[in-house]
Parts: structure tokens; C-alpha cells; sequence
């Protein structure tokens, strides 16, 4: 814990947000200053070698210095970047108050279930709630948490599913809808058949169906009918479907600065879907969407897409060439072996993602 400035009564306090990026932006320019000094102190400085001759050698005062600006830098840039999305999505929140009316509420925590991908949905009763809550209930009882009636045995869930969606409940049409989709519960792979009880439980107004459905409509190019449901399931909280909304955004350059904003809020209130965070490392790459050019935050949200998922190769390529660049702006000698050292820069991992590609 940072002690904060001021504090002259002996007791420390947590640093806030502002505070620690003040101190970051001081401490990075104290470490600039020396290394100017340390660069003008040297009698012969080597120029920038092109990538084709081999490696140069650093001293290791001047990769130390190098080394801990980019991490001071890197660590304040992604407290600005927080701290910038937690403001977008409570803009977004405050213009569109319907949304926290709609959203279901978790059961255990309280808290508005925006990440629906990363919710469960109870057989008993259809109800949502957080994963991580709903372990920690089942560690302790036996029963549903908002109902009280005994969890369902595998055995009895696909009897449950089959009652409720013949009784028209749209939760159970679209549970039945998924397992008929990827084959589960020892019934058929029937896509055809999940995608009409996905629409009945969209004719009902349930997100996740409508969610669903969209991604259907989507791999059909039926652009227009999967933008609509992908709209209709965010304006009741899904936020996954609300990053699928922003890659529909494309153009100008007002549509652009919206499609970044969505996925920006996405980003911030849903966890599991890596869609928002592979765009806003993009658009960070190539400074497009209104968001100025930083390979700091790109290759940040590039780092949390690749922790959520397996990237597709060419996801994995732009990454490399995110890291690459990284590699040289902090190592502009390029490929940098440090003396006595085994090497700490972003070349060999960049090299690691375009073979992985």
C-alpha cells in the first residue's frame, strides 16, 4: 500500500486512482530524465542497427532504465484505460435506464447480471444467476437458491426442459433449444429444431434466445435480422450481445466512435466473451474509432482476449505485430540482448504468436 501525499498524522491510507496515476506520470519522467543523462554521458552512442545485422548488445544500466519506463508507463496507461471505460459504461448506464429496470438481478450478490454468458440458469425454476455465486451456494445447500426446490438430477433435466418448453416457458424452450443445438442430454444434433424453439422464446422477449438467434442470423449474413435481436437482448442488459451490436457500426467516422464506445461498455460489464476485447485492441493498434493509437492498451486487451479463448491465426498475427511494435519503441536497437541477462523484451513473444499463427 502507497502511502498518499499529505499524510503527516503517521497513518497510511490507500492511494486512489488519480493519485497513483500522478505518481506514475512523475516517477516515468524522473526515469526519462536519466536516461538522457545517462545516453548524454556516453562518449560514443551507438545508432539504431537495421533488424538484418545481428543482435547488439545493451549495458545493463540503460536496459534497466528502459525496462522500468515501460513498465511505469504500461502500468499507468492501463489505470487511464480503466478508468476511461468505467466512465463509458456509466454514461452508457445513465442514458439508457430502462436496461437496469430489465436486467435480472443475481439472486445471491445482488448485482445486475450483465454478463449472461457467464450466468446459470436454474431447471427449476429459470432463474439466473453469477457462476462464481452459484458455486459458492452449492457448496453449502442442496437447493435453489431463489425457489428452494432440489436441484434436478442429470437424469430429470431433459424431462423438466421437455414439460416446461411444450408448456410455452421461455427459458425451457431455449435451454431445450442449446441441446438440441450442440447434441446434449442424449438427444440428436438438430440445429432446425433449435433455431424454432429459439424463436419462440424470442417471440416471448427472452435475451438469451434472442441472442442466440442472432448469432444463427449472423452466420447466415442476414446482417439487418441479427444487429435487431443483438439490440433487442442488449437493451435488456445482455452485454455480450451488445459487443456483437458494435461490430455492426461501420463507416463514418460517427459511427465508428459509437461502434468503439459499445465495445468499450461490453468490455467493462461482461467477462467471458472475447469479441469486444480483440475490436478495442484493434482499434487502439490503428488509433481508429476516436480512441487515440496506443500499443500499451492494445496489446493489453490482445493479453485478455488470448487468456479468455484460443485466438484465430489471424487474431494471433496482428498480436505479434502489436508486440513487434512494442518491441521497438522501447527497444529500438532492435532484436536486444542484455548483458548478462537472458533477454526481457517483446521480440520473443512475438515471434512465439506469428508461429503460433
Amino acid at each position: 500500500m502507497e502511502k498518499a501525499e499529505g499524510e503527516d498524522n503517521g497513518e497510511e491510507r490507500e492511494e486512489t486512482v488519480e493519485e497513483k496515476i500522478d505518481r506514475l506520470g512523475r516517477e516515468t519522467d524522473d526515469l526519462y530524465e536519466q536516461l538522457r543523462r545517462l545516453l548524454s554521458s556516453s562518449s560514443s552512442p551507438s545508432p539504431p542497427l537495421p533488424c538484418t545485422l545481428p543482435p547488439v548488445r545493451v549495458p545493463e544500466p540503460l536496459l534497466k532504465l528502459r525496462r522500468a519506463i515501460k513498465e511505469k508507463h504500461t502500468e499507468r496507461e492501463l489505470l487511464l484505460e480503466d478508468q476511461r471505460v468505467s466512465k463509458v459504461a456509466e454514461e452508457y448506464l445513465r442514458e439508457n435506464p430502462s436496461i437496469l429496470e430489465k436486467v435480472d438481478e443475481c439472486p445471491v450478490c445482488l448485482e445486475p447480471i450483465f454478463d449472461v454468458d457467464g450466468a446459470v440458469v436454474s431447471l427449476c425454476c429459470g432463474k439466473q444467476t453469477c457462476k462464481d455465486c452459484l458455486q459458492q451456494w452449492y457448496a453449502v445447500n442442496d437447493t435453489c437458491v431463489l425457489c428452494r426446490e432440489g436441484v434436478p438430477r442429470e437424469s430429470e433435466v431433459l424431462g423438466i426442459l421437455l414439460t416446461k418448453a411444450a408448456a410455452g416457458t421461455a427459458w425451457a424452450q431455449c435451454c431445450l433449444g442449446s441441446k438440441y443445438y450442440h447434441g446434449l442430454s442424449g438427444l440428436a444434433a438438430d440445429k432446425r429444431k433449435a433455431e424454432s424453439l429459439y424463436r419462440k422464446a424470442v417471440d416471448q422477449g427472452y435475451s438469451i434466445a434472442q441472442c442466440h438467434l442472432g448469432r444463427l442470423e449472423r452466420a447466415r449474413d442476414n446482417g439487418s435480422e441479427a444487429c435487431q435481436l443483438f439490440e433487442d437482448a442488449a437493451s435488456q442488459g445482455h452485454m455480450n450481445a451488445l459487443g456483437r451490436v458494435a461490430a455492426y457500426y461501420c463507416g463514418d467516422e460517427e459511427d465508428e466512435v459509437k461502434s468503439a464506445r459499445l465495445f468499450a461498455v461490453s468490455a467493462k460489464l461482461q467477462k467471458t466473451d472475447p469479441f469486444p476485447l480483440v475490436n478495442l485492441g484493434y482499434l487502439f493498434a490503428l488509433g481508429e474509432g476516436g480512441l487515440q493509437q496506443s500499443n500499451e492498451r492494445s496489446m493489453y486487451y490482445f493479453k485478455l482476449a488470448i487468456e479468455k479463448s484460443f485466438l484465430p491465426p489471424e487474431f494471433m498475427i496482428d498480436y505479434a505485430l502489436v508486440l513487434h511494435k512494442m518491441s521497438a519503441m522501447y527497444y529500438p536497437d532492435c532484436e536486444i540482448v542484455p548483458s548478462g541477462s537472458s533477454g526481457d523484451n517483446s521480440f520473443p513473444e512475438a515471434l512465439f504468436w506469428y508461429r503460433r499463427a
